[in-house]
């Protein structure tokens, strides 16, 4: 799996496996929006071991590169971040140019937080321990509604 935190000196802010992706590729693919803690790197081995190929950045520059040129079908955000919000992920998402899903990592139980992101739209909000049977539950509903999502907005690009 692919898996490597993006903006260490020297390095460009897109890996060149990236800009080559396509959107229908079978291999879904997330981007963790980290605050560099240990419960988002927890995070993305077990979604590589779901399948997923995974990149990790821990800024908004770094996200919006990574977002306009890779067209995830999930992203994982921390609450916060470096240069960043959760909400401030969601708006981005919304942009996209293709549909994507937005779960929010909290780090710990807050309903409040948890209300405000739904309805602000992301698809979820996860707290750890990452169980395999909740984490696999929550991936499939977002990767089976992203999929619909992008068969609706291909249909709706032909017409």
């Amino acid at each position: 799996m692919f898996s490597e935190r993006l903006g260490q000196a020297g390095r460009s802010p897109l890996p060149a496996v990236w800009k080559e992706r396509k959107v229908s590729q079978e291999k879904a693919f997330a981007i963790l929006v980290s605050d560099g803690s240990a419960c988002l790197e927890e995070l993305g081995r077990k979604l590589e071991n779901h399948g997923l190929e995974t990149v990790t950045v821990e800024s908004r520059t770094e996200f919006a590169g990574l977002l306009l040129e890779s067209h995830p079908e999930l992203i994982l955000t921390s609450t916060t971040f470096p240069e960043g919000t959760w909400s401030e992920v969601v708006d981005m998402a919304r942009k996209s140019s293709v549909p994507v899903n937005v779960i929010v990592v909290g780090q710990r139980v807050d309903i409040e937080l948890y209300v405000r992101a739904i309805e602000y739209g992301a698809f979820d909000f996860m707290l750890p321990p990452f169980e395999t049977d909740q984490l696999s539950h929550v991936l499939r509903v977002a990767m089976a509604d992203v999929r619909r999502a992008r068969e609706a907005h291909a249909l709706e690009e032909v017409a």
